[in-house]
């Protein structure tokens, strides 16, 4: 019998244990504090390291919350889909209650907005200054969102930056819908916007024209500088250059620097600006302290009379010149207006030691300019030579008398403008006429825009200046020479 009560009660205590863990609140409801705790918890996971797998271990979680939707996952850290859902002015409603407990926004300042020092430093009006503005965005949590007839609910983590998870969380019988989302948002971020984009052709040396002297003093002084480091030693010469390019814009100082990039299997550094949320000196002291982590590199200052501000003169001679060593650096710098730049900066000898001067090109030099273009026509199938022009070369030296005072830029524009309205009568089906006239067309229109600039440079002091400075420099430099 008491056998019998034990089996019995055996039975009783069993039974109701099944029951227990068969009941509801073995599994925590939805909105139990369990359940809204997941997130959490595969956070603490992410950012503690202690999981092998944490993007598969999110999506576990969020197909736990959702285990009858589809889930599509991405871990592209530049997608914008925020960006795009603003751009079509859909509206992005936060999850709250069980599904996402707590929400981790981030506040930022605007890229556009500038430091108060820097205000104070450069503006000195406080009336001018207008306060930055914060952007809001989301590292981790999720939102709703109703696009193409689809609801979707989408979580976002963000741990050790770039590392980045979204889960899109939608109904459906493929992930047909999430995909077309996707597509979508990659093909809007690849259409232009409110922005300029920029296409740039490196150029190399074949394509540069300068005098042969300078070309090849050029290409000695970059090219070579970087398989001399012995040489610098065995002079005890510190192994540094700084080389200047001056002269008034259009004259080829940017294609070298594209060249002697090219040229070159070294680092570059292309600077446009000192100018940082920290300060100028900041700046200054964070492009030298890169360029020395990356030597043997290249640095280029472009516009170094608009890069130096008086207060920041001395503090940027330090870096090119003072106490830390600048081993292995090529400084490459370029300016419109050497009359701006401080006599300590351009004369003093191991700062830019040397200087070329880029002006305006000779006749010999328009007439090389021109028939290399002359030439490029004729790859492409446009014959040039006219009823009075027996060769090429005799309708390019006829040409380079005719832009007398062209630059370089205005010579290219030329020939740009031409195969342009080719290009247009050739899809009107207009037969083309004689190229050479077509040309000296060109140059007649565009010629008016040489007169132009030429005329407002007298009438402007500094131009002028500009170009004492250009000439003295190329006297002094060829006294050198000789």
């Amino acid at each position: 019998m008491a056998n019998a009560n034990k089996t019995g009660l055996w039975h009783l205590v069993r039974s109701l244990w099944i029951l227990l863990l068969m009941s509801p609140a073995a599994s925590p409801a939805p909105d139990s504090v369990a359940a809204s705790n997941w997130m959490d918890a595969a956070l603490d996971n992410a950012y503690a390291g202690r999981t092998a797998n944490t993007h598969y271990r999110l999506f576990e979680l969020v197909k736990k919350q959702h285990p009858n939707s589809q889930i599509l996952s991405l871990d592209d850290p530049n997608f914008d889909l925020t960006g795009f859902l603003a751009s079509k002015n859909i509206t992005e409603d936060v999850l709250i209650g069980a599904q996402v407990p707590k929400q981790h926004i981030v506040l930022t300042r605007s890229d556009n907005a500038r430091n108060f020092r820097d205000f104070r430093r450069y503006h000195g009006e406080e009336e001018t200054y207008q306060l930055p503005t914060l952007e809001k965005s989301l590292q981790n949590g999720g939102f709703e969102v109703d696009y193409a007839s689809t609801h979707f609910n989408i979580y976002q983590f963000d741990w050790y930056s770039p590392i980045r998870a979204i889960y899109l969380v939608f109904d459906g019988d493929d992930l047909t819908a999430g995909t077309e989302l996707v597509q979508d948002v990659y093909d809007w971020m690849e259409n232009v916007k409110d922005e300029i984009w920029v296409f740039d052709q490196s150029a190399d040396w074949n394509g540069i024209v300068l005098e042969a002297d300078m070309l090849h003093n050029l290409r000695r002084d970059t090219s070579v500088f970087f398989d001399s480091e012995d040489a610098y030693k065995s002079l005890n010469v510190a192994w540094k250059r700084g080389i200047l390019l001056i002269g008034p814009p259009g004259n080829g100082k940017t294609e070298a620097i594209k060249a002697i990039i090219k040229g070159t299997s070294v680092p570059c550094l292309y600077v446009k600006s000192f100018k940082s949320h920290d300060g100028p000196e900041f700046g200054i002291r964070t492009i030298f302290k890169k360029a020395r982590q990356s030597a043997p590199c290249i640095l280029v200052l472009e516009d170094l009379d608009s890069l130096l501000e008086p207060m920041t003169r001395s503090f940027f001679l330090n870096e090119l010149d003072g106490l830390e060593s600048n081993h292995g650096i090529l400084t490459v710098a370029t300016t419109n207006h050497p009359e701006n730049i401080d006599h300590a900066i351009l004369n003093r000898p191991s700062r830019f030691d040397t200087k070329y001067v880029f002006d305006l090109p000779s006749p010999y030099l328009r007439q090389k300019y021109i028939n290399m273009w002359l030439l490029k026509l004729e790859s492409l199938g446009i014959g040039v030579n006219g009823d009075q022009y027996a060769s090429i070369e005799v309708f390019a030296e006829e040409l380079a008398l005719r832009t007398e005072g062209w630059s370089f830029a205005y010579l290219k524009e030329l020939f740009v403008s031409f195969q342009l309205s080719r290009a247009a009568l050739q899809s009107t089906g207009v037969a083309a006429g004689d190229t050479t006239q077509e040309i000296f067309q060109h140059v007649e229109t565009l010629g008016k825009q040489v007169a132009m600039d030429a005329s407002s440079s007298a009438d402007d002091p500094d131009a002028a200046l500009s170009a004492m400075s250009f000439r003295g420099m190329r006297m002094q430099m060829g006294r050198m020479m000789r």
